[in-house]
């Protein structure tokens, strides 16, 4: 998901900044042994752009204009380069994902051209874009940089085995697919597909009833004024989906699923086993439309309390 509430009003405060300090450096000791401190210059933005998308974008496309893709130093000094890092990413989240992707994939040819430091930059894209714990994910910047990766001569094997690994999760059920169906049983032993759930809205909650960050989310359903409104009720079938083998855990905290909600689990570890879902973490939501496409993807209870407060229903 890009963001994009309030960056008129964030782009307006980092580029008054840029014009205030253009060529502002960022210090830190190199590791090298050496007194000259490690920098990270930022790019000067021409005075005659005054658009605050003209500016972005010509930062991200010049954002490393001034760093030295060949000095290894700059990998000991996350304070300078992750930290630089971070903000790139944060910035391309503002911008086009045609943009992005090529100015991603630019970055990465260069970072490549020095082992150590492409491996750095890859590492660090992957915790903070990929990782669901961490609060850049952002799956869809990080795919450019896995479709390098895949097939680069640059990459050992390892390396691109991991990124068409996780290529396949990050193209698994994205947002405007049809979502992978699987048969959930319910208490009583009966067996039903989620395609056959006839409804405008489906939520999909895979979880684990000894997660602790499953619990949280529960709790938060439960306590949503936006999911329990009659209005919004009437309009989505909850799934709570339990994908793994100890279905005795499931059973003593079946009572903790409202009632209202569909109570279901994995006889068969279907799900698992052929990698239908990205479930790396738990809890997983999904939203999906009446035709089961994709509407949201792994999101928090808010993003879904977001989306419908935006619609009409």
């Amino acid at each position: 998901m890009r963001r994009t509430d309030g960056w008129i009003g964030v782009l307006c405060c980092l580029f008054l900044l840029f014009a205030a300090c253009n060529g502002r450096k960022q210090e830190a000791r190199s590791a090298a042994g050496t007194d000259k401190p490690f920098t990270f210059t930022l790019p000067e933005v021409p005075v005659m752009l005054q658009a605050p998308e003209d500016r972005l974008n010509f930062v991200v496309q010049h954002y490393w204009d001034h760093f030295d893709f060949k000095d290894t130093a700059c990998i000991h000094v996350p304070d300078v380069t992750e930290q630089a890092l971070v903000d790139y990413m944060d910035l391309l989240g503002r911008v086009p994902s045609s943009l992005s992707d090529s100015c991603l994939i630019r970055t990465m040819r260069q970072a490549s051209q020095e082992k150590k430091i492409g491996d750095y930059f890859v590492e660090t894209f992957r915790r903070y874009l990929f990782d669901p714990n961490s609060p850049l994910r952002n799956e869809e910047l990080y795919e450019p940089v896995c479709r390098f990766l895949a097939d680069s001569p640059l990459a050992d094997e390892a390396a691109r085995s991991r990124a068409r690994h996780d290529l396949r999760l990050i193209t698994m059920n994205r947002p405007g697919s049809i979502a992978a169906d699987f048969t959930y049983t319910l208490p009583s032993g009966a067996q039903k597909r989620m395609h056959d759930i006839r409804s405008p809205y489906t939520l999909l909650l895979f979880y684990n009833p000894d997660c602790h960050g499953c619990a949280e989310t529960l709790a938060a359903m439960r306590a949503s004024a936006v999911l329990n409104s009659p209005r919004i009720m009437k309009q989505v079938r909850i799934l709570a989906f339990y994908p793994d083998e100890d279905h005795e855990v499931w059973a003593e905290h079946r009572h903790e699923i409202p009632d209202g909600w569909i109570n279901s689990y994995d006889k068969e570890l279907t799900v698992l086993t052929e990698e239908r879902y990205d479930l790396k973490a738990m809890p997983t939501l999904y939203l999906l439309d009446k035709d089961k496409k994709v509407l949201l993807k792994d999101v928090s209870v808010k993003q879904i309390e977001d989306y419908f407060e935006n619609k009409s229903l």
